[in-house]
């Protein structure tokens, strides 16, 4: 039966691991205590109307009951920047940087640009931009004397400005300065506001000063939504010719070079998290949370679209208060795998009295244990850059009104903190680039069923569930371990398996492919909508994946002007396509249509009946629809769908086996297809809007047959894996092996 509510959920520490390596599982739950059971999963869910799957419990010492516990999460990115303690001591300072607010009005709580306290109470100052848009400087001395300098207008989203605070304890006086980089506006927009202020910072120690957020009541709160560059701190209240040319000349001047306590140059090292201090105290800092970098500074001239070609023009971080990179919790247990345990998917099920939930763990074969002849490649790039995605929000749209979301969904929808996937926006509006697995990802779970249909991970399952069945030795890895890996990785396999929607493809990835097939490797992809996007893993955190979309594609949100290079590589972004990498090209078909909620099935073509694919349709007869069933959306050809076609590269010899027997409009062709708009670009008018089945062999031995559908893996499973779906692939799978 179908759980009504969820009360506990977890993550690992890794997505794949080796036998005799350890993993540790994060838990959270309102219960309190829960059973922990490792599972092998040996296939999918077979019932719409039931959770019940096809599971083997592992003999494990971590299985038993466990005390419960809640863990919360603090999302929102932020930088800290330990500038020397005694910078504001002597009661003169200046603190100046530039700001690019995307959230003037309609923030829901104030935001901090930045923070700073004393190590041992509540005084010090912050800049915040308050929820009516004005920005206010706020201090507190040691006596707990305060004073607020304010700007008279409020500050207008996603223009930049020049700001600098100071307070001089000789002149009593605090101010604020704010200059609005515009060069249309008729007059130069500057608001200069000073204050009597009379307070004593002459015993202030400070901490490290907080970017984006404020330290408040034990935890950071007040996330800033926007980008920040190059702040500077000073022991001494610049006079305002000073300030002057802070604005009109980045170079400081030596007396101002003399006074300064930190100077932040955010072009260095842009692909980490670093901040460098380029005034030579070595006072570098730190971002948290994963927020944006290789994004456009004020000084950015159109000129150069890379990072790469002109840092100095890229000195600036992107935050957002729904920045997640790691949820930070603690782990409640952990577990070697056993050095005999074989390779398959595995997960941690998590049951309390009210809910149950599952961790999902790809255990890969040890590096000196006899592999199998056949891997099958885990499409994790592409769990991750769906993780806790919120398309939901569609569903009433496409299934109406009656349409209950599943416990899962409705999890994300009362937990934001959870973070977000690539396909949402975050809220300033801004595309999320970066998805982190080191979160609870209530998506990829064996029982979870998004609003079109069972997908991703828990079709996939179907796959891996398909080769259970029918017995067949595998190995499981992951495309992490293939990004990190290689081709070496592949070498030892006679036959790859992809799962159902291979999207999201590292550069690494696509020439360890390559490499392999040319080597005489053979590739089942079992899918649709592959090798599609340019995707990047962070070298120093595997965990974190970035996709910056470009402005083309089908995508949630387009890339800003000049930010189109991935911060953690230095490659562009956009459609593999556009680089070389064509799907086509690559394995004889790539994304043609996407849209409805209906499938249908393939009918055969002349060139299945060529002598050299008579292997593939043993069994089948000549007229016979193939896939015209299915778990997900009634048929094998559905969801997103991949076609055959020359011009964009399939090789000429390719054999095109088999094409879908017809989708209605709802399926529409893809974005990057079009060069202008125009009517006829459904399924019922565009001869683009189908599946391709292909087969073509490479010298060497190499071959690849190709299915170009997401939904083949949910017909695999129809009728208890008896049908003509399962016939082509074991048909297909049988000569490969040969």
């Amino acid at each position: 039966m179908k759980q009504e509510a969820l009360n506990i959920t977890g993550y690992a520490d890794q997505f794949s691991v080796m036998p005799g390596e350890q993993v540790k599982v994060m838990v959270s739950t309102t219960s309190k205590s829960y059973k922990v059971n490792v599972v092998r999963l040996c296939g999918g869910l077979m019932d719409a109307e039931s959770d019940d799957l096809p599971v083997e419990t592992v003999q494990a010492e971590c299985n038993r009951v466990y005390p419960g516990r809640v863990q919360e999460i603090e999302a929102g990115s932020y930088g800290e920047l330990p500038v020397p303690s005694d910078w504001m001591q002597g009661g003169e300072f200046t603190v100046q940087l530039w700001a690019w607010p995307t959230l003037t009005t309609g923030a829901v709580h104030p935001q901090t640009l930045w923070s700073v306290s004393a190590t041992n109470g509540t005084a010090g100052g912050r800049l915040v931009l308050e929820q009516d848009g004005q920005l206010a400087l706020m201090l507190t001395d040691c006596a707990g004397q305060s004073a607020v300098v304010r700007t008279e207008r409020p500050l207008m989203a996603k223009s930049w400005y020049f700001i600098a605070v100071r307070y001089s304890a000789e002149s009593g006086e605090a101010a604020l300065l704010i200059d609005h980089q515009d060069q249309w506006m008729p007059e130069r927009d500057r608001q200069f506001i000073k204050r009597k202020a009379a307070l004593d910072f002459s015993n202030l120690l400070t901490g490290a000063v907080v970017l984006a957020a404020q330290y408040q009541e034990g935890r950071r709160q007040h996330y800033y939504n926007g980008k920040l560059e190059n702040p500077r701190f000073f022991r001494t209240a610049l006079d305002d010719e000073q300030l002057e040319q802070l604005y009109s000349a980045p170079e400081l001047s030596a007396s101002m070079r003399a006074e300064c306590a930190a100077c932040y140059d955010f072009s260095q090292f842009i692909s980490s998290s670093r901040l460098i201090d380029c005034s030579g105290g070595q006072n570098d800092g730190r971002l948290y949370q994963a927020p944006a970098r290789a994004v456009t500074s004020h000084n950015w001239t159109g000129e150069y679209a890379s990072f790469k070609e002109a840092p100095d023009q890229y000195a600036a971080v992107h935050f957002h208060d729904d920045d997640l990179c790691d949820a930070g919790w603690d782990a409640d247990f952990v577990w070697k795998v056993p050095d005999e345990l074989r390779s398959g998917v595995y997960a941690f099920r998590l049951e309390t009295e009210a809910s149950v939930d599952y961790v999902p763990l790809f255990v890969r074969p040890g590096r000196q244990t006899a592999k199998a002849e056949v891997v099958y490649l885990a499409p994790t790039n592409t769990y991750l850059a769906y993780a806790n995605e919120r398309l939901y929000e569609q569903a009433q749209a496409y299934m109406g009104d009656d349409y209950v979301l599943p416990e899962q969904d409705r999890f994300l929808s009362e937990h934001p903190e959870l973070g977000k996937s690539i396909y949402d926006l975050h809220n300033d509006g801004s595309g999320v680039q970066y998805s982190s697995r080191l979160r609870p990802i209530l998506n990829i779970r064996p029982h979870y069923r998004n609003w079109r249909a069972v997908r991703h991970f828990s079709a996939d399952l179907y796959i891996t569930g398909w080769l259970e069945r029918r017995k067949q030795p595998y190995d499981v890895i992951t495309d992490e371990d293939l990004h990190r890996e290689g081709q070496e990785l592949l070498a030892s396999y006679k036959v790859i398996i992809t799962g159902s929607h291979p999207e999201y493809w590292t550069r690494p990835m696509l020439i360890a492919l390559k490499q392999y097939l040319a080597a005489g490797g053979r590739l089942m992809y079992l899918g649709g909508n592959g090798f599609y996007w340019v995707t990047s893993l962070d070298a120093d955190r595997s965990y974190l994946l970035e996709v910056r979309r470009g402005n083309a594609g089908t995508r949630s949100s387009d890339t800003p002007p000049g930010q189109i290079y991935h911060s953690t590589t230095g490659e562009p972004g956009g459609l593999w396509r556009h680089y070389g990498f064509v799907p086509q090209s690559i394995v004889g078909v790539g994304f043609s249509a996407l849209g409805g909620i209906n499938g249908c099935g393939y009918k055969r073509l002349p060139d299945s009946h060529d002598p050299a694919a008579a292997f593939i349709f043993e069994g089948i007869g000549e007229d016979e629809i193939i896939g015209d069933f299915g778990l997900v959306m009634g048929g094998a050809v559905g969801d997103e769908i991949d076609r055959f076609d020359h011009e964009l590269g399939t090789p000429k010899h390719a054999l095109r086996l088999a094409t879908s027997t017809g989708l209605d409009d709802y399926y529409q062709v893809v974005h990057e297809d079009l060069l202008f708009t125009a009517p006829g670009q459904g399924g019922l008018e565009s001869p683009l809007v189908r599946a391709d089945m292909t087969y073509f062999d490479i010298a060497g031995g190499g071959a690849v047959f190709s299915v170009g559908s997401i939904n083949w893996a949910g017909s695999i499973a129809w009728n208890n894996y008896d049908n003509n779906v399962v016939r082509i692939s074991d048909n297909v799978l049988r000569r490969f092996l040969s």
